[in-house]
């Protein structure tokens, strides 16, 4: 139902509606304690139900003034008035009319209205009708107040209007029971863990619990004797977490001797601890525990190890000596490996000024050598033979008293005859020095005569020519120098030189098959004529 709120009547005194937006409920409460205001209800009877209108204007009463402060709270939601409702003439005072509902079929409207003369009058409709319109009101206003002070009525009224959610309601109270059981288990766990903190446990429950991942304290191990035996019942139980959580607590809680010294007496323990610094990088206490472990060489191997990707060559000198001093030099066992970082120290000092100059004059283009054969990569860091390889390619002309002279290397590094041969051997092909070749292979004999010599076989030294594209001419050369003449013979097929592949068949005195190589051969070819007269000689006594 409608309700409307009126004054008397457009022509009427001045009026003022206490449901205004501007009128506070401090101003209405003035407003009826006020002299001046006049308090008029109009009850509408409801033809449908058989009730008689009755306007009566004349009857007032002055009562007093009635408590409204549960009609300043709206029952319900506001809806506007019906279209095929009769609007009375101070409905529309103020310029809109405002609906509550309250549950019934009556429609009431309660203007306060400005008395000139003074005094507040309440002015009933009807007699029978404002005392049904009254207890009407004040049972609304009851009902208003009880659901707004009883939180359960509330919520169940919010139930109702939000019917369509219930089921996602009912959803929320099972994860808020699920979440209250959780904190509840978390509530026991830790008044559990600030029980046992101060509590000293058993060294197996203890154990237990780190095995079990639960909460477990240590701070109650004072005594040396009580942190050692639950290290050994960790490494009892083959558990490294438990064996390393008892290694870091000792660690922890005594001195460095008397830490290193039981460490000594756990290899198990020593090993897990080691691991344990390895992983987290923690490389200067790894290090500083290897030396008092006794396993000096394995510090100094990895101390050396450490040094090698440095790429500034002036910081790795630099820290290649602190680990020679402070590793290797004071240790007498490792006297052999001390001898072998100097030459590595030697090496880098020896690699950067040759390095800086070449790269300077590639750079510069003055060379031919260089613009023929450029380099591929810096010579720092490489291995001796390979700086050895780079120093015949470059400089082999060079005299010892030069860095970059191989004969230097060679004596420096106590270089090999058979290394520096084949090394020598690979650069001077490369750059098609056949003379050089035949100079590095040349050695003294008896009586001041000279001979071919080679260290690494003849036979090494025409796999090393063919591979670096030598003509024919000086393979063959080299393969006459092969004693054995069945490898002379398929060395010579190998490289597909015919004529030493002739001159190994003439050796073997194997006829037949000479003759079927030179019906394969060009007859007018130099190894086709060479093959037939080898044939029609009637010197040689063929098998």
């Amino acid at each position: 139902m409608d309700e409307d709120y009126h004054g008397t009547g457009a022509k009427g005194p001045k009026k003022k509606n206490i449901f205004d937006e501007d009128v506070s409920e401090d101003a209405a409460r003035n407003m009826f304690k006020s002299s001046h205001y006049e308090f008029d209800v109009h009850y509408t009877a409801d033809p449908e139900l058989g009730e008689e209108v009755v306007h009566d204007h004349q009857s007032k009463s002055h009562l007093p003034a009635p408590d409204l402060t549960s009609l300043a709270t709206p029952a319900s939601r506001v809806r506007p008035a019906p279209e095929n409702k009769t609007m009375s003439n101070s409905a529309s005072f103020g310029g809109a009319s405002r609906a509550i509902e309250f549950g019934h079929n009556r429609s009431q409207s309660l203007t306060v209205a400005w008395n000139t003369q003074g005094g507040s009058q309440f002015t009933p409709l009807s007699t029978k009708n404002a005392q049904k319109s009254d207890a009407m009101l004040f049972s609304s206003s009851s009902s208003l107040q009880s659901i707004d002070k009883d939180p359960l009525l509330q919520e169940k009224k919010l139930g109702d209007w939000s019917s369509p959610s219930s089921s996602l309601q009912s959803v929320d109270k099972l994860d808020v029971e699920k979440m209250q059981q959780e904190i509840q288990s978390l509530k026991r766990s830790l008044l559990s863990a600030r029980k046992d903190r101060w509590m000293k446990l058993p060294v197996e429950d203890t154990l237990r619990r780190i095995l079990k991942g639960e909460v477990f304290s240590l701070e109650m191990y004072k005594s040396l004797a009580d942190k050692l035996c639950l290290l050994d019942q960790a490494i009892a139980l083959h558990d490294g977490n438990a064996i390393m959580t008892a290694v870091l607590f000792l660690q922890r809680t005594v001195t460095r001797h008397i830490f290193t010294k039981e460490l000594v007496k756990r290899p198990v323990a020593a090993s897990h601890y080691l691991t344990y610094l390895k992983a987290h990088f923690e490389f200067p206490e790894y290090i500083n525990t290897l030396i008092m472990l006794g396993r000096t060489e394995e510090a100094a191997i990895f101390k050396y190890q450490q040094t090698l990707p440095t790429a500034d060559v002036s910081v790795k000198i630099s820290k290649l000596n602190d680990c020679l001093r402070g590793h290797f030099q004071s240790d007498p066992v490792l006297s052999h490996d001390a001898s072998l970082v100097q030459e590595s120290v030697d090496l880098l000092e020896r690699q950067r000024p040759i390095d800086e100059s070449d790269a300077n004059l590639e750079a510069s283009g003055r060379s031919a050598l260089f613009r023929d054969f450029p380099r591929k990569r810096s010579l720092i860091g490489m291995p001796v033979v390979t700086t050895l390889y780079y120093c015949c390619l470059y400089h082999y002309d060079l005299g010892e008293n030069s860095l970059a002279s191989p004969a230097a290397l060679r004596k420096k590094y106590q270089i090999s005859d058979k290394q520096f041969t084949r090394t020598a051997i690979g650069a001077r092909a490369k750059l098609r020095q056949w003379k050089d070749i035949e100079a590095i292979l040349t050695t003294k004999g008896w009586f001041g005569g000279t001979k071919l010599k080679a260290p690494i076989g003849f036979d090494k030294i025409v796999g090393i020519l063919h591979k670096n594209g030598a003509p024919p001419d000086i393979l063959q050369k080299y393969l006459a120098m092969v004693d054995n003449l069945e490898l002379r013979l398929n060395l010579a097929k190998k490289v597909s030189c015919q004529i030493a592949v002739i001159d190994a068949l003439v050796a073997l005195k194997n006829r037949a098959e000479l003759e079927q190589l030179a019906s394969k051969l060009d007859r007018y070819s130099k190894e086709g004529l060479y093959a037939f007269d080898v044939l029609n000689t009637s010197t040689i006594k063929w098998k």
